[in-house]
């Protein structure tokens, strides 16, 4: 009987032994972490904090294993997002979404929800950087394929939708867009988007005026106006209207365009045609109010003031 006691109380002291070396190990692991850390090394740093920690958990409840643990558990979700941060920085961008994944999923173990979710919402925002340096050098595909990543992990970023309508649109993907430049607008980026989707249309305008197309012009010039009301987009309308014989829909643009643009260079011009488009309808007083405003204009002065003359 004692010598089985003597068996037993000798392995129990040797376990004892063993542990006290396993957390002098994870010790010195943290230690190794710590110094690196201090000397900058901070993806060294991270492999000693995650050692250290692996073994102060499987040692449970062996004296300082704990402490080991706790003290692991409060750097390495910090400094796992650190990392990431750099390779952001860098400009490595899909290096920084690979290191963020791995931060969402570490600092998720360890119940550190404010590097969770600090980390997710750096995700789509490395895809958004890795998208404009693509845009600003013209490399529109690449360009459109992170803008839609970014979209894919964050459905509601308005500013990646944005730039993913730019790209479809310098790309030549004019529906999608138009598609994507309203989606942007409904997540908060109307006024950027509106802008975007009124130069769009006003293109189209623009074309059609020129290929004396004037039904198409009116229309997407009124569709650029939809979106935001311009001088440009009120004189095709203007125009356009004017060549088709809708004097009416001519005046109201041209009116609009002076509002908006008064002093542009053709202002007098536009303003003696809306006094002859006003003449045309019989309306007096609003002809002798227009040719009022360029009787004195050294090339239509002359004609408003005999126009001015037969209308008195």
């Amino acid at each position: 009987m004692k010598k089985v006691l003597l068996s037993v109380c000798a392995l129990f002291a040797a376990l004892t032994l063993g542990f006290a070396q396993d957390v002098n190990e994870a010790t010195d692991l943290y230690n190794a972490g710590a110094e690196a850390l201090t000397l900058g090394n901070k993806a060294d740093a991270l492999s000693y904090f995650q050692r250290a920690h692996k073994l102060a958990v499987e040692l449970g409840e062996a004296e300082g294993a704990a402490e080991v643990a706790a003290n692991c558990e409060s750097i390495l979700p910090t400094l796992s997002l650190s990392i990431a941060k750099d390779a952001l920085k860098e400009g490595d961008y899909d290096g920084a979404v690979t290191k963020l994944s791995e931060t969402v999923t570490l600092a998720g173990e360890l119940g550190d929800e404010e590097t969770v979710f600090e980390a997710k919402a750096l995700i789509p925002q490395a895809y958004i950087q890795k998208g404009t340096k693509a845009l600003k050098a013209k490399e529109y595909e690449p360009a459109a394929a992170a803008f839609e990543q970014a979209i894919a992990v964050d459905s509601t970023n308005a500013k990646a939708t944005l730039y993913l309508g730019q790209t479809y649109d310098k790309l030549g993907q004019t529906d999608k867009a138009v598609e994507t430049y309203e989606l942007a607008a409904s997540l908060g980026q109307e006024k950027a988007a509106n802008k975007q989707l009124a130069n769009i249309f006003l293109k189209k305008a623009n074309a059609a005026n020129k290929a004396k197309k004037f039904a198409d012009a009116i229309a997407n010039a009124e569709k650029s106006n939809s979106y935001l009301e311009t001088p440009e987009a009120c004189y095709i309308a203007g125009f356009a209207s004017q060549q088709s014989g809708n004097e009416e829909k001519a005046i109201a643009n041209f009116e609009k365009y002076v509002e908006l643009k008064p002093g542009a260079g053709n202002a007098a011009a536009i303003k003696f045609t809306i006094a002859t488009l006003y003449q045309d309808q019989k309306n007096n007083a609003k002809a002798i109010e227009f040719y009022k405003m360029v009787e004195n204009d050294p090339t239509y002065g002359a004609e408003a003031q005999k126009q001015l003359k037969a209308l008195k």
